[in-house]
């Protein structure tokens, strides 16, 4: 990977350093406007560990990334921030530690080098996941920019469902190319507008269920763009009112973990599948039946593919042409999942301990590919409600 020189991080000692280098780096919008620029702009890839709980469970920051093509060195001021270097020494990216739970690693490479940095890290690693944002996340972040900002400002919503595991059947002489089924739509208008506008189209057509990305804005000029994997891209004026930001989320998803796995564990007294006997029950159902080939397809790549976006694996039994018990595990922290998935709804048993973590990807991961108007339930709650318990 040939890093552009102008995405490398200069050497310095203080997280303060690197903040104040950041803060000049406002001018990378102009010059990308300009096309003179070939790094991209700064963005935050919000990341989490473990639990504070089981904190003494995890490696070191560097023995985590050395799992991957990164190498991390703490700054010799600061115990909670790591300068990441590839490994022909190309300094790429910060790393700082926002609490024992979740990190934030900061770049200016390009977005299809950071992203592909990021991804793999995260994928050789259990000690590390991406932060999953559902359409009810979105949404409660988005209630909280209306609240903070005049309506006439100007804001921006993606809308992303692609049916992943879905091959259109072509007509009789009718050609069809190869591809899948895509939705995707972009809003941005001023506040007020979207507001208006967003239920009435999400209501005519599902796709739009499935919000992907959120401008959040910015104390100034532009904004921040937040994307459903936990990705921050910085379109302000200000570095300071990104990490504000960045924080806000954090502080928002950290309330709605805890919030999720207090109501996994209080609920395992269900008795589906001998959840008494082993963990919590979370259930998520289908907006309409799954038809029988997108479900097999489906299946088939989440326990054949060890890369598949679920971060599952494990071996199913196909107790009919449309229903799979599985004993799993999640490739996070390598917990164990006890999953039923059928046509209509998928039932996971977790033990108690689990990390609230593995329900956002798995919410957020059918949304995008399978249902966007899936429901999710924890024992008796649903799993927006638990959302709007912590954004008040």
């Amino acid at each position: 990977m040939k890093v552009p020189e102008n995405a490398l991080l200069p050497l310095f000692e203080r997280q303060t350093e690197y903040f104040d280098y950041f803060e000049g780096s406002d001018q990378q919008v102009q010059h990308l406007q300009e096309k003179k620029l070939k790094a991209g702009l700064q963005k935050t890839y919000l990341l989490e560990t473990v639990d504070s709980g089981r904190a003494s469970e995890r490696p070191t920051i560097p023995q985590i990334f050395d799992r991957s093509d990164l190498r991390a060195v703490a700054l010799n001021a600061d115990s909670n921030t790591y300068l990441l270097s590839m490994r022909d020494g190309a300094q790429v990216a910060l790393l700082e530690e926002v609490d024992a739970r979740y990190l934030a690693l900061y770049t200016l490479l390009p977005s299809n080098q950071s992203d592909q940095l990021v991804n793999s890290a995260v994928t050789v690693n259990p000690f590390l996941d991406h932060l999953w944002l559902s359409s009810q996340s979105f949404l409660a972040l988005w209630s909280q920019v209306l609240q903070n900002n005049s309506g006439r400002r100007y804001g921006k919503m993606t809308f992303e469902h692609e049916s992943l595991y879905e091959v259109p059947e072509a007509e009789e002489g009718e050609y069809l190319p190869e591809e899948r089924r895509t939705s995707r739509f972009t809003m941005v208008d001023r506040l007020e507008v979207i507001n208006q506008k967003m239920n009435p189209l999400q209501e005519q057509y599902a796709p739009l269920a499935s919000i992907t990305q959120l401008r959040i804005p910015g104390q100034g000029r532009g904004g921040h763009d937040l994307y459903y994997d936990g990705k921050l891209t910085n379109r302000s004026d200000s570095f300071k009112d990104h990490r504000a930001t960045l924080y806000g989320v954090t502080e928002l998803y950290r309330a709605l973990t805890r919030r999720v796995e207090e109501q996994l564990w209080i609920s395992g007294s269900g008795s589906a599948l001998g959840a008494q006997n082993f963990g919590s029950v979370a259930e998520i159902i289908f907006s309409k039946s799954l038809p029988e080939d997108v479900f097999k397809r489906w299946i088939i790549n989440l326990f054949n593919n060890r890369r598949n976006r679920f971060r599952i694996t494990g071996y199913p039994t196909w107790l009919g042409e449309t229903k799979v018990h599985a004993n799993a595990i999640d490739q996070h922290l390598w917990q164990p999942i006890v999953l039923e998935l059928t046509t209509e709804r998928v039932i996971a048993i977790l033990p108690h301990g689990t990390c609230g973590n593995s329900i956002n990807r798995l919410v957020s991961n059918i949304q995008r590919y399978i249902d966007p108007k899936v429901k999710a339930y924890i024992g008796d709650i649903e799993y927006g409600s638990l959302i709007e318990d912590v954004a008040v």
